[in-house]
């Protein structure tokens, strides 16, 4: 890129009697990750301006203080969500402690003589000067930007000499880890004397320590993005028929163990139901009762279902299809993540048991038209963004539906995962629901959050996790 001096107006809002006396030229952003790229450029005091003006009538304040208040993920004007959460431009803010490793007395890449934070000097520290009102690329990028009191804060920090956040002896300062989530296995079940598996596992909050453990004990793992790891399953495991306990463990700091998914390994010749498509595919919370068909290979007369947790009753049609009456308790309420789980059940002796599909159960009626389309309209489909037919995904009203559900989503790391899978609401399903779930301590399978800059609200989520759990109807 190429350098370009341009003068800039004089910045208001930052001490507390008169405007800052700061002009500058920008250094260019540095290719983030979902962000529009930026020029680079230089910044030129006003003649004459005492350098430490910045920091007149400004009061202290700690990282701590600042990054709680005005960088992270949770507040609106966080600069995680969508761009420093993953690390884009070699910058990552998920803490405070992080912050303060990536910037302070670390040079631009765009210019080695200009530091990210100058400790002392907000008129000389990129990362304030980016934050200004009339900044070229203003930060957070999309906004809401920081108000004149936010800078102060951010200014107060840095003319404290920008010390470094409190660590911990313990964690050495360090963020602490997600607990990680477990959802898949693929596969979940091998005949006998297969040999070695390649296990993809499947969940969220993965970070590179993560390690898969078989029955108690770490297998060779390898880390694929916080969403799928790869686990090498011995041959001595899957030498003969049984059972086995698979779970995910994340160190210290944070971290925990996941919940523990059953690994099958069957004897030879045994056969397991598939399950291939579920009708209807969900329900809303509290219709009532309902019929439903499984469809699949392999089932056997007197197989039964298990929905849920709980066994009902089925009736054998054919080697391919199944029906069985759903009592209308077990839809009385959503389920947590508004997923059930639906697993056929062979008769004894064998008891093979399939793997489990997903039944999406709403909490409560959601239409695209009423509560969906609103939301993306607002947030969304905004200038520059998903917009036009130009951009990767038109989420403008009459191209939403047609863009989103059963459309596979193109992004890395995301696997085979369509951008709405109707009836699937859990973040492994649908591209969707996973970026509006997204924080900074479970990204998303690609990139940040969305929407950028103000994420929605816990009632405006779960009313697109309803609309999709349903089905996603047009």
């Amino acid at each position: 890129m190429r350098a370009e001096a341009i003068r800039s107006a004089p910045t208001a809002g930052v001490t507390s009697r008169a405007s800052l006396s700061a002009r500058m030229l920008w250094l260019a952003l540095w290719g983030l990750t979902g962000c529009v790229e930026q020029r680079d450029a230089e910044v030129l005091p006003e003649p004459g301006t005492p350098a430490a003006s910045a920091c007149e009538g400004v009061a202290p304040r700690t990282l701590e203080e600042v990054h709680a208040a005005h960088f992270a993920a949770e507040r609106p004007t966080g600069c995680t969500v969508g761009c420093h959460d993953t690390g884009a431009g070699g910058l990552t803010f998920r803490s405070a402690h992080e912050l303060w490793q990536a910037t302070v007395q670390r040079p631009s890449l765009g210019d080695s003589s200009l530091l990210l934070v100058d400790p002392g000097h907000p008129e000389r520290s990129r990362l304030y000067l980016k934050l200004l009102p009339d900044a070229q690329g203003r930060m957070p990028q999309g906004g809401p930007s920081l108000d004149a009191a936010a800078l102060r804060d951010v200014a107060g920090w840095i003319c404290a000499g920008a010390p470094e956040p409190s660590t911990s002896a313990t964690d050495g300062g360090l963020p602490a880890n997600p607990v990680p989530t477990l959802d898949t296995l693929t596969p979940s079940a091998v005949q006998e004397g297969v040999g070695e598996v390649l296990l993809s596992v499947g969940g969220g909050g993965f970070v590179a320590e993560s390690q898969v453990e078989v029955d108690g004990l770490p297998v060779v793992t390898t880390h694929d993005g916080p969403q799928r790891l790869e686990a090498r399953v011995a041959a001595s495991v899957t030498a003969r028929a049984g059972t086995h306990q698979v779970r995910v463990v994340t160190p210290a700091p944070g971290g925990g163990a996941s919940a523990s998914l059953v690994f099958t390994v069957t004897a030879s010749g045994v056969v397991l139901p598939t399950v291939s498509s579920l009708s209807p595919c969900g329900t809303v919370a509290g219709s009532g009762a309902f019929t439903l068909t499984v469809q699949g290979m392999n089932f056997k007369e007197g197989a039964s279902l298990s929905f849920n947790g709980t066994t009902v009753a089925a009736t054998f049609i054919s080697p391919g299809e199944l029906r069985a009456s759903i009592p209308a308790a077990l839809v009385a309420s959503a389920p947590v993540g508004n997923a059930a789980t639906v697993t056929v059940v062979h008769p004894a002796p064998g008891r093979e048991v399939s793997a489990p599909a997903t039944f999406g159960v709403a909490s409560k009626v959601a239409t695209l038209a009423t509560d969906v389309q609103p939301l993306f309209t607002a947030t969304c489909a905004t200038s520059g963004c998903h917009a036009t037919a130009s951009t990767p995904v038109n989420l403008t009203p009459g191209n939403t539906y047609n863009e989103l559900v059963g459309v596979p989503t193109s992004s890395k790391g995301c696997g085979q995962r369509l951008r709405v899978q109707a009836c699937g609401p859990l973040r492994g399903q649908s591209f969707l629901i996973d970026k509006i779930l997204a924080t900074n301590s479970s990204p998303a399978c690609s990139g940040g959050a969305m929407p950028k800059g103000s994420p929605l609200s816990a009632a405006q989520k779960q009313a697109v996790i309803d609309w999709v759990a349903q089905g996603a109807p047009r």
